[in-house]
């Protein structure tokens, strides 16, 4: 079975250490919330003593956001280098491409779905810090990306709430869900065929033209 470690790149940093810290933090926390992951079973599967925890980050809650934030700073650097060599291209190919690769990157880094789901079971301060550290800006983005595709008539006219919605569960379910799918189907949706198909089936949902059935 393909794990979502295998499919995510490295992390590099200055301290292999902290970095190995990060990750097996990362993945606790995405698999059993703040509360839930300990800090012993994060030295645990970092493979490190529990008091270099303390000695790197200070606090468990120090060491959520930092391993939160490693992860959404990937996502923005992937996303803000898209754009950035678009430029000059028009607003619906530039919105086909970002979503394709926003998909890329969720079938990369389920644990990015899964810590949101995670706090997203109780509106606590975690679920707080989230949405105005990191996913305010993304809803705001793909908000100024869709209303002028819905105002131009280049897409449905659904309400750019909506789209957000379709579109972070669309490209996430299927690779948060992956043990599931591969019961269910006999697919691995970590499969790069797999995840390039599923690429254009959240694409071409996305943005089918306004009257197509």
């Amino acid at each position: 079975m393909t794990t979502a470690s295998e499919h995510r790149a490295a992390r590099p940093h200055a301290d292999p250490t902290r970095a190995r810290i990060l990750e097996a933090a990362l993945d606790l926390f995405s698999e059993r919330s703040f509360e839930g992951a300990s800090t012993r079973l994060i030295a645990e599967r970092a493979g490190v003593p529990q008091p270099l925890l303390s000695y790197h980050f200070g606090s468990k809650d120090e060491l959520w956001k930092a391993a939160v934030g490693q992860v959404f700073d990937e996502l923005n650097r992937a996303m803000g280098g898209r754009v950035e060599g678009l430029r000059g291209v028009d607003d619906l190919t530039v919105a086909k491409l970002v979503v394709a690769d926003f998909v890329r990157f969720s079938a990369a880094h389920p644990e990015l779905h899964r810590i949101i789901t995670q706090e997203c079971k109780a509106e606590g301060e975690h679920l707080q810090w989230l949405v105005g550290h990191h996913i305010r800006p993304l809803y705001d983005g793909a908000v100024s990306m869709f209303e002028p595709l819905v105002a131009a008539g280049l897409i449905r006219d659904v309400p750019a709430v909506h789209l957000y919605y379709l579109l972070t569960g669309a490209a996430a379910t299927m690779f948060v869900l992956a043990p599931e799918c591969r019961l269910l189907s006999g697919v691995d949706p970590l499969d790069p065929a797999e995840v390039e198909r599923h690429v254009d089936a959240v694409v071409a949902m996305l943005f089918a033209a306004p009257g197509a059935p």
